[in-house]
This record gives structure tokens, C-alpha cells and sequence, in this order.
């Protein structure tokens, strides 16, 4: 009789400290990759698959009181929570296999144990303490990868980079090959460092290798391998001394930006087409979307009945009675663009911090950008909670008036007070760059509307914001 699968997915074996220097005090399985666990990853992939029955934890087809039944007619495959899973089809084979084993295997990849399959649950519920590897059959394989090691798993979870709509990205342990259908905006990230002054060059990574095939456009980069900031600020792992570290140097990079002086009237206008222009041109693109029906059905019964026009204009109010106040420098500055967590490499060992994927320039003057939008951009990462939204880490409610509350699953007060003195240090006005990070999050909306949840999340953070910068 040929048996199905159930997938016994064991946690238990804990993260080096390297590994912990990435994911905080998370074990393999919490790990987040591309906005949901590694646990619930795996599981995605495991239960599609044909052979497959079901999948538990070992701790839960353990407890189980009718694990006897559950279980009748099944092998085990124990999959251990530190390997990856590269190659989706050898593991459809390897689920075959285990259809038809009458004996204990060890699967082996590169010389560890990645799995064990067990025949049925007698022989996995005696082995499941005690396991003698030594005395299983052996199968060998490839298609795990082995994150027990730093390097790999720095390797693995930085493959998950979120590369919406057009880009692709490749590549090997030594570089890494961006690919977009978007020619025109490829071909300006590339140029754009070739246009900076010799002096900024040292803070980004170097592009080399352009090319253009048809529909498409393609360029390589050194590998670092480094994660973003990102991957670690939602997994708790940057300590407080730490994040010191990364804000004097980020800080030193907005202080030595090349400025150029222009007039007050193209000063106001920059400021104008990023702040203003931006986000009414987002929003109507935004109410051309399919989705867009259901959202504003939403944000009216659940935030305010005017809806998203209304909270632009509240937006608008706003940002027209600080700027009445305020008195600015007439120069712009080289940014980087897009300065969020995702876009900044770092090693602790070393501090050193390298930036990826500027926004592009296709001449010198594109370089140049208001002096706050960097800091804005900063600042959705640091107070907004952005990359906890593109991980998934936050809960949309009703609140006890039958209004919808946000709550994001982060405890960021003290990188928040931080970020603020560094502002005040710095002569900047720190309600001005969160003003400016309210209109990141209202100009991003059609951009990610892939996923509503999101959308709708980035919706209720920019109210939230407005709500702050009012009291």
C-alpha cells in the first residue's frame, strides 16, 4: 500500500550566535523571510505538494492524543527547521520516496542531517528524542541549504529582497545581477553613480556591467554580505549601543551631501512637486485601481466618512500651516532617493555601511532633491514602522467606538527618542521630517496595492502621524 506524507517540522535546534546577530533572540522557524516565517514558508511549500497530508510541529504531532489515528497509513518526514529549501522539485521526489520506505533514513545534505523519514509513527515517536543518525540508511541531496552556517544564512534570507512589479534580482557569493523590464528607471540607478562627486562615491555600492537585451536591462554589483537593516530591526536584533553606531554614520553621510544654492522660488517649487504634487498624483493613481472601490468603502465607514480626500486635505492643512512658519535655506542636496532600512547594508564588526538602490539620475542635475527627503525616508523607518508593514507585523482593529486601530508589532520608542535627538543635535526640526514622512506613506499607496492589507495599514499610520503632529 503505498503511504502519504505528514511533515513533522522540528524547531529545536537553536541559531549560533552569528545567526543571532541577524534574527535576535527568534529560532530558525520565526525567522521572517519575504513577510511571513520560515515555519509558515516551509509549510506553504510542503502542503501543495501532492504526497503530502498534512504538516505539524514535532511538539504538536507529539501532544497530539490522536496522533495513533491521525498518523495511520503515514510516514514521517522530520524536516529541521535550519535548513532551507532550495529546489522545490527534488523535494516532491524525495516525498515519493517516502511513500514507499520501510526503514529509517537520514537525509544528508553536506555532510548534516537536514531530515529523517520514518516509516510510520511508531518508529518516529521513538526515535523523536533520541535520534541515532548513525544507524539510519542514508540518502544524500542538494536541495537543502544549511543556515546553521552565518554566511548561508545571510545568504538565504537576503534573497528575499522585495522586488515588486519589474525587478528581478541573481546572482552568486560574489555578485549580484539586478534585471528590470523598466529600462529608462535601471539605466538611471546605474549612471546615478557615475554622476556622483568622487567624495560620496564611497557610501554606495558600484554598479558595473550594464546591459540591454530587448525589453530588458540588466546590471551587476559586488555582493556584500551584509544584511539590511531592515531584516534585523523587525527581528529585535539591533541593540540600542548599536543603533548608536548606525545613526552617527547615516548622519555623518545626510551631513556630507554636496549642496548646491538655488532660489527661494526653486527651493519651494522642489519641495512643492515631492510633498504636494506627489501625493495628489499618487492618490489619483491610486483611485484608478481596481481595489480602490473596497479600500474607500473601508476608510469611510472605518477612519472618516470624506475619505481619502479628506485626508489628504487634512494632510494639505497641515503641511501649509507648518510651512507658514518656517523659514528655509535656499539648496538642495545629492540624496540617496530612498533611504529606508532595506536600502542600508551594515556590519557591526566593522561599521561599515554601504547603500543600495538610489532612486537613479540620468544627468547631474537629477541628483540634487529637498535636503529633508532623505531624512523622511529615514524616519518611515525608523518612527513609521515601514518595514514591520512590508513584514506583515501589524493588526488592523476596531476600537471600542467602531473605529479601526492600528497596532504594528514593534516596541520602537527608544530607537524613536534617539532618532530625535539626533535630529535636534543636528538643527533639524523633527515635526517637520515626520510631516514630510506622513506624505512617503500617502504617495506610496498605488505602488504596493498588491497588497490591500498593507495599503490600507500605510493609510491608518498616515492618520495616525497627522493625529500626532496636531496635538
Amino acid at each position: 500500500m503505498i503511504k502519504k506524507v505528514m511533515v513533522a517540522y522540528d524547531d529545536s535546534r537553536k541559531p549560533d550566535q552569528e545567526v543571532c546577530n541577524i534574527t535576535g533572540k527568534k529560532s530558525f522557524g520565526q525567522t521572517i523571510y519575504k513577510r511571513i516565517s520560515l515555519k509558515t514558508r516551509v509549510q506553504e511549500i510542503v502542503k501543495k505538494n501532492e504526497h503530502v497530508s498534512d504538516f505539524y510541529t514535532v511538539k504538536e504531532l507529539i501532544a497530539n492524543q490522536d496522533a495513533l489515528l491521525i498518523c495511520k497509513n503515514h510516514a514521517i518526514f522530520r524536516l529541521y527547521s535550519d535548513f532551507g529549501i532550495t529546489n522545490e522539485a527534488e523535494l516532491s521526489i524525495l516525498f515519493e520516496k517516502a511513500c514507499y520506505v520501510n526503514t529509517t533514513y537520514a537525509v544528508e545534505c553536506r555532510g548534516r542531517v537536514a531530515a529523517v523519514i520514518y516509516p510510520d509513527f511508531e518508529a518516529f515517536q521513538k526515535a523523536v528524542f533520541e535520534d541515532c543518525f548513525e544507524e539510519y540508511a542514508k540518502i544524500e541531496t542538494d536541495l537543502f541549504l544549511d543556515l546553521s552556517k552565518a554566511e548561508q544564512f545571510r545568504q538565504f534570507i537576503t534573497s528575499g529582497f522585495d522586488a515588486r512589479f519589474f525587478n528581478t534580482l541573481s546572482g552568486d557569493d560574489y555578485t549580484v545581477i539586478k534585471k528590470s523590464n523598466n529600462i529608462q528607471k535601471l539605466k538611471a540607478e546605474y549612471t546615478f553613480y557615475g554622476l556622483l562627486p568622487d567624495d560620496m562615491k564611497m557610501w554606495f555600492v558600484m554598479p558595473f556591467s550594464y546591459e540591454e537585451n530587448g525589453a530588458e536591462a540588466s546590471y551587476r554589483m559586488e555582493r556584500y554580505h551584509m544584511t539590511d537593516l531592515a531584516i534585523r530591526y523587525v527581528h529585535g536584533a539591533i541593540s540600542i549601543e548599536e543603533f548608536s553606531d548606525i545613526l552617527q554614520r547615516l548622519f555623518h553621510f545626510i551631513e556630507s551631501r554636496r549642496e548646491k544654492t538655488v532660489t527661494e522660488e526653486e527651493y519651494e517649487l522642489k519641495a512643492k512637486e515631492l510633498y504636494i504634487d506627489k501625493v495628489r498624483a499618487r492618490i489619483e493613481q491610486l483611485k484608478q485601481c481596481p481595489e480602490y472601490e473596497r479600500l474607500s468603502q473601508l476608510i469611510a465607514s472605518g477612519i472618516t466618512a470624506g475619505g481619502i480626500d479628506e485626508i489628504v486635505a487634512e494632510y494639505e492643512a497641515l503641511y501649509q500651516k507648518i510651512m507658514q512658519k518656517k523659514r528655509f535655506k535656499p539648496v538642495l542636496v545629492i540624496g540617496h532617493g530612498d533611504l529606508c532600512f532595506s536600502n542600508i547594508l551594515y556590519n557591526r564588526e566593522t561599521s561599515l555601511v554601504k547603500l543600495i538602490d538610489p532612486k537613479g539620475a540620468t544627468c547631474e542635475e537629477e541628483l540634487y532633491t529637498n535636503p529633508y527627503y532623505d531624512l523622511a525616508k529615514l524616519s518611515h523607518s525608523i518612527c513609521g514602522s515601514y518595514d514591520y508593514f512590508n513584514s506583515d507585523l501589524f493588526e488592523i482593529s476596531l476600537n471600542d467606538k467602531l473605529k479601526l486601530k492600528l497596532k504594528v508589532d514593534c516596541d520602537n520608542h527608544e530607537f524613536k527618542e534617539m532618532f530625535y535627538r539626533c535630529l535636534q543635535e543636528h538643527g533639524i526640526d523633527s515635526k517637520l521630517v515626520r510631516l514630510y514622512e506622513a506624505s512617503l506613506f500617502l504617495s506610496m499607496l498605488p505602488l504596493h496595492i498588491d497588497r490591500e492589507k498593507k495599503v490600507f495599514g500605510f493609510i491608518c499610520n498616515a492618520v495616525d502621524i497627522l493625529k500626532e503632529l496636531e496635538e
